[in-house]
C-alpha cells in the first residue's frame, strides 16, 4: 500500500512538473504596446468571400486568438463581390485608424489587375504575410490518369484533349495552370467553375482530365490523387506526390496561393506596430499551428516590407500572363470600339438621346396615319431602345479569348439580336392591322410573351436550362398560333440537342443545371 501511495505521489508530481514546463501564452496586457486611444471600438476583419472559404476560415481562426491576446473584441465581416473590390472599397471609405483590417489573398492581386483596379493595390498597406499553400495538380485516379507520367502520356497521345478544371478565368489558379502547361509542354484547355467544390465534383464526374487547386481539395474523395506539386519540397500530407522539380521542370516552385492581412494606407505607425506585435503573438501560439495540422498549409510570417515586394512581383506577373491571354482591360477596350459609351457620361448621353427619340416618335405618331397604333408602337420603340442599350453595355463584358471562345457577352448578345427582329415583325404587324380589336389583341399578346420570357428567366437557375427550355419553347410556339404537335416537339428537341452539343460540349459554356443532374 505505501508503495502505491508513493507511486501515485510521484506521478502527480511529474504531471505538475510537465504542466509547469509547458509553454504559456503571454497575457495580452503584458506584451502589447500601449497606444493612446486605440483600440476604441471592436476591430473588424473584412473577408472578401462568403463564409466557409479558406480565407474565411483563416480570418476566423486569427480573430479568435487575436481577441484573446488583445483582450479586445474582434469580429469577422464577410463582404463578397468583385473578387475583393467590394471589400477593398469599403475599407478605403473607413477612417485610417486601424479598426478595420482586410483578410487578403493572392487572388485579390489577379482580380485587381484583370479589372483595371490596380489603384486599389497601391492604396492598401500589405501588412503581414501569414501563410501559403502550393498549387497541386489532382486527377481522378479511377477514371483518369493515376500519376504524372500517365497524364503526360495522355497529353502526347491525344493533343488538345487535356481539360484542366479550376476556378475563374484570369485568376491565380488559371495563371498558374497556363504557366505549368507551358513549362511542361502540355496543350491544355482551362475550364472554369464557380468554385473549387464544383470543379472537384466535375472531376469526380469524369468531366475533365485534371484539377488545379489547393492540396486540401484532394481530401474530398479517395478517388482523387495529387500527381504533381508546385513547391520546393514534397508536402508532408502527400508524401507520394512528386514536385515538378523532381519531374524535371524548374521555375514552378512558387506557384502558390498566399493569405495575409492588410489595411488602408495612412494608419498611424504606433497602430501598425501594435498589430505587428499582436500578429507575432498569434502566429507563435501553439494553438495557431495545431489548427492547421493536416491542411498542407505552410505557415510562415513575413513582415510588411517583404510582403509589399511579393505583391509587386505578383502584380507584374499577372500583367504579363493576362496580357498574353488578352484579358487585360486595355485589351478589351481595343477590341471594343464602344468603350466610351459604357462610361457614366456616355451612358447618360445615350439615355438622353433615347428618351428624346421616343418623345419625338410618340408626338409624331399622333399626327400620322398610325395614330391609333401610337401606344403599341411607342412600347415597341421603348423595347428596341432597351435592347440596343443592353447590346452596347454588353461590349464591356470580357471578350472571347483562347480560354473562353464565346466570351461573357456571347449569350446575352444572342438573345438581344434575336429580340430585335421579333420586335420589328411585331411593329410591322401592328402597322398593317388597323382594327382596334386586333391592336388590343396584339398588345395583350406582346405582354404575355414578355411575361412568359420573364418566367423562363426566373426558372432557369431553379430547374435548369434543359427543363426550363423544354417547357418554355413548346408553350411559346403554341401560344403564337402554331398547332402541329409533331413539328413543335421536333423543334424543341432539336434546339435542346443543339444547345447541349454546341454550347455545353463544344464551347464549354456551362448551362444552368437542375440540382439532380449536377
Amino acid at each position: 500500500m505505501p508503495d502505491r501511495l508513493i507511486a501515485s505521489l510521484f506521478a502527480m508530481g511529474l504531471v505538475i512538473l510537465l504542466a509547469s514546463a509547458s509553454p504559456v501564452v503571454a497575457k495580452p496586457h503584458e506584451s502589447l504596446p500601449e497606444v493612446d486611444g486605440f483600440p476604441s471600438q471592436p476591430i473588424r476583419v473584412v473577408v472578401y468571400t462568403s463564409p466557409g472559404g479558406l480565407i474565411d476560415v483563416t480570418a476566423r481562426r486569427f480573430a479568435r486568438l487575436a481577441q484573446e491576446h488583445a483582450d479586445h473584441p474582434f469580429a469577422v465581416i464577410n463582404r463578397p463581390g468583385g473578387g475583393g473590390i467590394v471589400a477593398f472599397e469599403e475599407a478605403l471609405r473607413e477612417p485610417a485608424d486601424g479598426h478595420r483590417i482586410l483578410a487578403v489573398t493572392r487572388s485579390n492581386i489577379s482580380k485587381m489587375v484583370a479589372t483595371g483596379r490596380e489603384d486599389l493595390i497601391e492604396r492598401i498597406n500589405w501588412h503581414a504575410y501569414l501563410m501559403d499553400n502550393a498549387h497541386v495538380l489532382i486527377t481522378n485516379a479511377i477514371e483518369g490518369p493515376g500519376d504524372w507520367h500517365e497524364l503526360k502520356q495522355h497529353a502526347q497521345e491525344q493533343p488538345g484533349s487535356q481539360l484542366w478544371l479550376g476556378v475563374d478565368i484570369g485568376g491565380v489558379k488559371h495563371v498558374s495552370g497556363v504557366k505549368i502547361a507551358e513549362t511542361t509542354g502540355i496543350d491544355m484547355r482551362w475550364i472554369p467553375y464557380a468554385s473549387g467544390g464544383e470543379a472537384v465534383a466535375a472531376l469526380l464526374g469524369n468531366l475533365g482530365t485534371a484539377y488545379l487547386g489547393n492540396p486540401r481539395d484532394a481530401l474530398a474523395s479517395e478517388r482523387l490523387r495529387v500527381v504533381a506539386v508546385a513547391a520546393e519540397n514534397r508536402l508532408p500530407d502527400f508524401p507520394d506526390a512528386p514536385t515538378f522539380a523532381e519531374l524535371g521542370y524548374t521555375g514552378l516552385e512558387d506557384e502558390l496561393i498566399w493569405r495575409g492581412l492588410a489595411f488602408r494606407k495612412g494608419v498611424p505607425d504606433e497602430v501598425r506596430d501594435w498589430y505587428r506585435v499582436l500578429i507575432g503573438l498569434v502566429t507563435s501560439d501553439p494553438r495557431w499551428e495545431s489548427a492547421w495540422t493536416g491542411e498542407a498549409v505552410n505557415l510562415r510570417y513575413r513582415p510588411a516590407e517583404e510582403f509589399e515586394r511579393i505583391v509587386a512581383s505578383d502584380r507584374e506577373e499577372f500583367r504579363r500572363y493576362l496580357g498574353d491571354l488578352g484579358l487585360l482591360p486595355e485589351a478589351r477596350a481595343e477590341l471594343s470600339g464602344l468603350a466610351a459609351l459604357r462610361q457614366p457620361p456616355g451612358v447618360l448621353i445615350l439615355l438622353s438621346v433615347l428618351v428624346l427619340v421616343l418623345a419625338l416618335l410618340s408626338w409624331r405618331l399622333r399626327y400620322s396615319p398610325w395614330r391609333e397604333q401610337a401606344g403599341e408602337l411607342s412600347l415597341l420603340a421603348a423595347l428596341s431602345a432597351c435592347v440596343i442599350g443592353l447590346l452596347l453595355l454588353s461590349t464591356g463584358f470580357p471578350p472571347a479569348n483562347p480560354v473562353d471562345p464565346v466570351g461573357a457577352g456571347g449569350l446575352p448578345r444572342a438573345w438581344m439580336l434575336l429580340a430585335l427582329p421579333l420586335i420589328v415583325v411585331q411593329g410591322v404587324m401592328t402597322v398593317r392591322h388597323g382594327e382596334r380589336t386586333e391592336r388590343r389583341a396584339g398588345i395583350v399578346r406582346l405582354g404575355v410573351v414578355l411575361a412568359m420570357f420573364g418566367a423562363y428567366l426566373v426558372l432557369l437557375p431553379v430547374i435548369g436550362y434543359l427543363l426550363a427550355s423544354a417547357v418554355y419553347l413548346p408553350l411559346l410556339i403554341w401560344y403564337l398560333g402554331y398547332r402541329r404537335l409533331v413539328v413543335i416537339a421536333v423543334l424543341t428537341v432539336a434546339w435542346l440537342v443543339f444547345s447541349e452539343l454546341v454550347f455545353q460540349r463544344l464551347l464549354h459554356v456551362d448551362l444552368p443545371r437542375f440540382s439532380l443532374w449536377r
